[in-house]
């Protein structure tokens, strides 16, 4: 079949250009190959995987978040290499019916507008994680500056928040997102006397550990139990920035809504700022650590901390 085909109809193919098209548009490197079922395939798998990685639930465990990234770098990596080796191959080509300019670039406007639409916010909501890197010092002395965490949009589809979650929350009125401690749940009365909790009439344990430094200021280490037995650690600065946010008279908390404190006491926009926080302005749990600015901050469980 290829004796028939004349020098002027011979088009070989060019593995730069089909790498670089399925470098940039997953299945396009195939199409430019002739072989367009096979990029229909490659597409259909990409946009396929985030379900299966949401029906699974496999990022919600580390190993699970390492195998979906090595997972989807090798099946772009094949990719890749599936369309540069067929176009290698490719010395003799006639070129097929949608291997023309205006072919090309209306697949490729398909290919970025789907993927535009699939962008990663959707593929986040999909999978039911979502990652954030910790820009503040706030959360310390548990969640580290620069820490970068993984946290589960799903956790409060079955179930209610509870003390001692550290969630991920966005204010209606705020296009930012943040990340505190539930520490008192809807109805409770919640007061705060010198940094150190009392809900519901009776003052949380809490429990000297040491003095230490945070950002070259001197602070105070305490473990505290909420009301559900859940410990975690606390910094309070024996200079405080601010002395009046250090005492809260006691309130209640609203239906379905939320009160939320840093774990770095003297130094948190937290709920003694921006207030009660509302469940449909909860955007997740934090559920684990994949890096940080050291090797010890890799894979830290906070389900329990």
């Amino acid at each position: 079949m290829n004796s028939e085909i004349t020098e002027e109809e011979n088009k070989p193919r060019n593995p730069i250009l089909a790498f670089f098209f399925a470098l940039f548009f997953v299945g396009f490197g195939q199409v430019y190959n002739g072989q367009i079922k096979k990029g229909i395939i490659f597409l259909l798998i990409e946009l396929t995987l985030p379900f299966i990685f949401g029906f699974t639930r496999l990022g919600v465990f580390f190993i699970g978040f390492i195998s979906i990234i090595i997972i989807g770098f090798a099946f772009r990596i094949y990719v890749i290499y599936d369309a540069t080796k067929t176009a290698k191959k490719l010395k003799i080509y006639k070129l097929k019916s949608y291997n023309t300019w205006y072919y090309h670039l209306a697949i490729i406007i398909g290919i970025s507008t789907i993927l535009w639409l699939y962008d990663s916010n959707t593929v986040n909501s999909i999978m039911g994680v979502r990652s954030y890197i910790i820009p503040t010092t706030s959360s310390e002395p548990n969640i580290k500056l620069g820490d970068r965490l993984i946290a589960d949009s799903k956790a409060y589809d079955q179930r209610k928040p509870n003390y001692g979650d550290l969630v991920v929350f966005q204010k209606k009125d705020s296009l930012k997102s943040s990340m505190y401690r539930i520490v008192a749940l809807p109805n409770d009365k919640i007061e705060i006397q010198n940094n150190f909790l009392i809900i519901n009439g009776k003052k949380c344990r809490t429990s000297f550990v040491k003095e230490t430094k945070n950002g070259g200021l001197d602070v105070n280490e305490y473990e505290e139990q909420l009301p559900n037995g859940h410990k975690h650690k606390i910094y309070t600065f024996k200079k405080p920035f601010e002395e009046n946010k250090r005492k809260i008279s006691e309130m209640t908390i609203p239906e379905n809504c939320y009160y939320l404190l840093g774990d770095n006491r003297d130094n948190a926009m937290d709920s003694r700022y921006v207030g009660v926080v509302n469940k449909d302005e909860i955007k997740g749990k934090i559920i684990f650590s994949y890096w940080g600015k050291t090797n010890d901050r890799i894979n830290i469980d906070f389900r329990d901390k």
